[in-house]
Protein backbone atom coordinates (compact mmCIF):
# COMPACT_ATOMS: atom_id res chain seq x y z
CA UNK A 1 0.00 0.00 0.00
CA UNK A 2 1.88 3.13 -1.63
CA UNK A 3 1.88 6.91 0.10
CA UNK A 4 4.88 7.87 -1.17
CA UNK A 5 6.31 10.72 -2.96
CA UNK A 6 10.04 9.51 -3.56
CA UNK A 7 11.25 8.84 -7.38
CA UNK A 8 14.18 7.20 -5.71
CA UNK A 9 14.89 4.29 -8.46
CA UNK A 10 11.62 4.60 -10.42
CA UNK A 11 13.59 5.26 -13.47
CA UNK A 12 16.68 2.88 -13.37
CA UNK A 13 14.46 -0.16 -12.38
CA UNK A 14 11.25 0.49 -14.40
CA UNK A 15 8.94 -1.19 -11.45
CA UNK A 16 5.24 0.26 -11.20
CA UNK A 17 4.78 2.69 -8.51
CA UNK A 18 1.01 2.05 -8.98
CA UNK A 19 -0.23 1.51 -5.80
CA UNK A 20 -2.91 -1.28 -7.70
CA UNK A 21 0.21 -3.36 -7.71
CA UNK A 22 -0.40 -4.57 -4.29
CA UNK A 23 -4.09 -5.98 -5.08
CA UNK A 24 -2.93 -9.31 -6.30
CA UNK A 25 -0.31 -10.13 -3.33
CA UNK A 26 -2.37 -8.93 -0.43
CA UNK A 27 -5.30 -10.55 -1.58
CA UNK A 28 -7.44 -12.17 1.43
CA UNK A 29 -6.59 -16.03 1.26
CA UNK A 30 -8.66 -18.86 3.01
CA UNK A 31 -6.12 -19.93 5.63
CA UNK A 32 -5.94 -19.19 8.99
CA UNK A 33 -2.64 -18.26 8.52
CA UNK A 34 -3.34 -15.13 6.45
CA UNK A 35 -2.23 -11.85 7.46
CA UNK A 36 -5.39 -9.67 5.94
CA UNK A 37 -7.44 -12.37 7.90
CA UNK A 38 -5.57 -11.45 11.22
CA UNK A 39 -6.18 -7.60 10.41
CA UNK A 40 -9.94 -8.17 9.64
CA UNK A 41 -9.95 -9.96 12.84
CA UNK A 42 -8.62 -7.52 15.45
CA UNK A 43 -10.16 -4.75 13.73
CA UNK A 44 -13.67 -6.43 14.36
CA UNK A 45 -17.62 -5.56 13.04
CA UNK A 46 -19.47 -2.70 12.93
CA UNK A 47 -16.17 -0.18 13.42
CA UNK A 48 -14.89 3.09 11.92
CA UNK A 49 -12.63 2.85 10.15
CA UNK A 50 -9.96 4.79 8.41
CA UNK A 51 -7.61 2.75 6.23
CA UNK A 52 -4.57 4.34 5.33
CA UNK A 53 -3.36 3.55 2.00
CA UNK A 54 -6.42 2.23 0.83
CA UNK A 55 -5.39 1.28 -2.36
CA UNK A 56 -8.10 0.12 -4.90
CA UNK A 57 -10.04 -0.41 -1.65
CA UNK A 58 -9.75 -4.47 -1.89
CA UNK A 59 -9.32 -4.84 1.91
CA UNK A 60 -11.68 -2.03 2.29
CA UNK A 61 -14.50 -4.01 0.90
CA UNK A 62 -13.57 -7.01 3.21
CA UNK A 63 -14.29 -4.34 5.99
CA UNK A 64 -17.64 -3.01 4.37
CA UNK A 65 -18.75 -6.34 3.76
CA UNK A 66 -17.95 -6.57 8.06
CA UNK A 67 -20.32 -3.72 8.89
CA UNK A 68 -17.51 -1.25 8.91
CA UNK A 69 -18.04 2.23 8.25
CA UNK A 70 -14.64 2.98 5.89
CA UNK A 71 -12.81 5.98 4.64
CA UNK A 72 -9.51 6.09 3.11
CA UNK A 73 -6.63 7.58 2.52
CA UNK A 74 -4.38 6.97 -0.98
CA UNK A 75 -1.59 8.85 -3.08
CA UNK A 76 -2.44 7.05 -6.47
CA UNK A 77 -5.41 9.14 -7.85
CA UNK A 78 -5.97 6.05 -10.34
CA UNK A 79 -6.49 3.35 -7.30
CA UNK A 80 -8.14 6.00 -5.16
CA UNK A 81 -11.06 6.19 -7.93
CA UNK A 82 -11.45 2.40 -7.80
CA UNK A 83 -11.56 2.21 -3.82
CA UNK A 84 -14.33 5.10 -3.93
CA UNK A 85 -16.61 1.79 -4.92
CA UNK A 86 -16.21 0.52 -1.22
CA UNK A 87 -15.49 3.68 1.21
CA UNK A 88 -17.58 5.77 1.86
CA UNK A 89 -14.90 8.51 1.04
CA UNK A 90 -11.70 8.24 -0.39
CA UNK A 91 -8.91 11.59 0.08
CA UNK A 92 -5.90 11.79 -2.24
CA UNK A 93 -3.73 12.51 0.25
CA UNK A 94 0.29 12.55 1.05
CA UNK A 95 1.42 11.18 4.89
CA UNK A 96 4.90 13.03 4.00
CA UNK A 97 2.74 16.60 4.10
CA UNK A 98 2.49 17.83 7.66
CA UNK A 99 -1.34 19.04 7.24
CA UNK A 100 -2.79 15.67 5.51
CA UNK A 101 -4.56 15.31 9.25
CA UNK A 102 -6.14 18.41 8.90
CA UNK A 103 -8.63 17.29 5.69
CA UNK A 104 -10.50 14.93 8.55
CA UNK A 105 -12.23 18.16 10.41
CA UNK A 106 -12.10 16.72 13.91
CA UNK A 107 -13.68 13.19 12.98
CA UNK A 108 -13.24 10.22 15.29
CA UNK A 109 -12.61 6.59 14.37
CA UNK A 110 -12.73 3.28 16.09
CA UNK A 111 -9.58 1.85 14.10
CA UNK A 112 -6.90 3.29 11.98
CA UNK A 113 -5.63 0.68 9.89
CA UNK A 114 -1.92 1.15 8.74
CA UNK A 115 -1.49 -1.77 6.62
CA UNK A 116 2.20 -1.99 5.32
CA UNK A 117 2.27 2.35 5.38
CA UNK A 118 4.92 3.01 7.51
CA UNK A 119 7.86 1.98 6.16
CA UNK A 120 7.22 4.04 3.14
CA UNK A 121 7.21 7.52 4.71
CA UNK A 122 9.78 9.82 5.62
CA UNK A 123 8.99 10.41 9.24
CA UNK A 124 6.43 7.53 10.09
CA UNK A 125 6.93 8.83 14.21
CA UNK A 126 5.06 12.41 13.20
CA UNK A 127 2.59 10.26 11.14
CA UNK A 128 1.93 8.14 14.49
CA UNK A 129 1.49 10.49 16.87
CA UNK A 130 -0.74 12.86 14.36
CA UNK A 131 -3.02 9.46 14.28
CA UNK A 132 -3.86 9.74 17.93
CA UNK A 133 -5.58 12.68 17.16
CA UNK A 134 -8.35 11.05 15.64
CA UNK A 135 -9.09 8.12 17.68
CA UNK A 136 -12.15 7.85 19.86
CA UNK A 137 -11.53 7.06 23.98
CA UNK A 138 -10.49 3.80 23.31
CA UNK A 139 -9.33 3.48 19.57
CA UNK A 140 -6.89 1.51 17.95
CA UNK A 141 -4.51 1.57 15.60
CA UNK A 142 -3.71 -1.45 13.96
CA UNK A 143 -0.44 -1.87 12.09
CA UNK A 144 1.44 -4.03 9.69
CA UNK A 145 4.99 -3.92 8.55
CA UNK A 146 7.83 -5.90 7.10
CA UNK A 147 10.61 -7.70 9.00
CA UNK A 148 13.28 -6.60 6.81
CA UNK A 149 15.62 -9.57 8.86
CA UNK A 150 13.26 -12.45 7.47
CA UNK A 151 15.51 -14.82 7.27
CA UNK A 152 15.04 -15.02 3.42
CA UNK A 153 16.50 -11.70 3.70
CA UNK A 154 19.19 -12.41 5.34
CA UNK A 155 20.00 -15.39 3.46
CA UNK A 156 19.86 -13.03 0.44
CA UNK A 157 22.11 -10.37 2.42
CA UNK A 158 24.60 -13.05 3.28
CA UNK A 159 25.65 -13.31 -0.57
CA UNK A 160 25.91 -9.85 -1.19
CA UNK A 161 22.50 -9.30 -2.47
CA UNK A 162 20.26 -6.10 -1.64
CA UNK A 163 17.91 -5.71 -4.55
CA UNK A 164 14.57 -3.78 -4.60
CA UNK A 165 12.03 -5.70 -5.71
CA UNK A 166 8.61 -5.01 -7.31
CA UNK A 167 6.84 -5.42 -4.02
CA UNK A 168 8.16 -7.31 -0.41
CA UNK A 169 10.32 -6.46 2.05
CA UNK A 170 12.39 -4.95 -0.11
CA UNK A 171 10.03 -3.24 -2.38
CA UNK A 172 11.48 -0.48 -4.22
CA UNK A 173 9.46 2.40 -2.32
CA UNK A 174 10.59 1.53 0.78
CA UNK A 175 12.00 4.53 2.65
CA UNK A 176 12.47 2.65 5.91
CA UNK A 177 13.31 -1.00 7.60
CA UNK A 178 12.28 -1.99 10.62
CA UNK A 179 13.26 -5.52 12.94
CA UNK A 180 11.11 -6.43 15.68
CA UNK A 181 12.76 -4.20 18.33
CA UNK A 182 12.78 -1.05 15.77
CA UNK A 183 9.11 -1.32 14.77
CA UNK A 184 8.46 -1.59 18.91
CA UNK A 185 10.67 1.24 19.10
CA UNK A 186 8.87 3.43 16.97
CA UNK A 187 5.42 2.47 17.83
CA UNK A 188 6.04 3.06 21.22
CA UNK A 189 8.23 6.26 21.58
CA UNK A 190 5.28 7.74 19.19
CA UNK A 191 2.94 7.49 22.44
CA UNK A 192 1.19 4.18 21.77
CA UNK A 193 1.03 1.07 23.97
CA UNK A 194 1.17 -2.30 21.96
CA UNK A 195 -1.92 -4.71 23.26
CA UNK A 196 -1.30 -7.04 20.74
CA UNK A 197 1.43 -8.70 18.62
CA UNK A 198 1.67 -10.95 15.84
CA UNK A 199 4.00 -12.82 13.93
CA UNK A 200 2.70 -13.37 10.25
CA UNK A 201 4.41 -15.88 7.87
CA UNK A 202 3.19 -14.31 4.59
CA UNK A 203 2.26 -15.76 1.83
CA UNK A 204 3.04 -17.98 -0.95
CA UNK A 205 1.81 -21.28 -2.71
CA UNK A 206 2.39 -23.64 -0.13
CA UNK A 207 0.18 -26.32 1.69
CA UNK A 208 -0.99 -24.92 5.06
CA UNK A 209 0.61 -28.30 6.56
CA UNK A 210 3.74 -26.19 5.76
CA UNK A 211 2.53 -22.93 6.94
CA UNK A 212 1.60 -24.61 10.42
CA UNK A 213 5.46 -25.25 10.58
CA UNK A 214 6.20 -22.04 9.86
CA UNK A 215 3.86 -20.03 12.15
CA UNK A 216 4.77 -22.56 15.10
CA UNK A 217 8.61 -21.60 14.47
CA UNK A 218 7.30 -17.68 14.12
CA UNK A 219 5.80 -17.70 17.59
CA UNK A 220 9.36 -18.98 19.22
CA UNK A 221 11.74 -16.83 16.67
CA UNK A 222 9.73 -14.38 15.03
CA UNK A 223 12.69 -12.49 14.26
CA UNK A 224 13.66 -14.95 12.12
CA UNK A 225 10.40 -16.10 10.52
CA UNK A 226 7.80 -13.28 11.08
CA UNK A 227 7.36 -11.55 7.27
CA UNK A 228 5.42 -9.25 8.60
CA UNK A 229 4.67 -7.64 11.61
CA UNK A 230 1.29 -7.19 13.34
CA UNK A 231 0.66 -4.57 15.78
CA UNK A 232 -2.49 -3.47 18.04
CA UNK A 233 -1.64 -0.45 19.63
CA UNK A 234 -3.53 2.11 21.35
CA UNK A 235 -2.44 5.95 22.48
CA UNK A 236 -1.06 5.79 26.11
CA UNK A 237 -2.70 7.97 28.84
CA UNK A 238 0.50 9.27 30.47
CA UNK A 239 1.43 10.97 27.41
CA UNK A 240 -0.76 13.26 24.86
CA UNK A 241 0.56 12.81 21.67
CA UNK A 242 -2.52 14.52 20.20
CA UNK A 243 -0.21 17.69 19.84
Amino acid sequence: MSIVTSNRGAETTGFSRASSRYESSSVIRPSKYDRTQKLLEWIGEGKRVLEVGCSTGYISRLLVERGCEVIGVEVDPAAAEKARAHCREVFILDLNSPQWVESFGGRMLDVVLLADVLEHLVDPWRVLREIAGLLDKGGAVVISLPNVVHFLTRAKIALGQFNYTPTGILDHTHLRFFTIKTARELIESSGYRITRFHPAIGGGRVSDRIRSGLQFAARFAPGMFAYQMLFECRARVDKDVRK
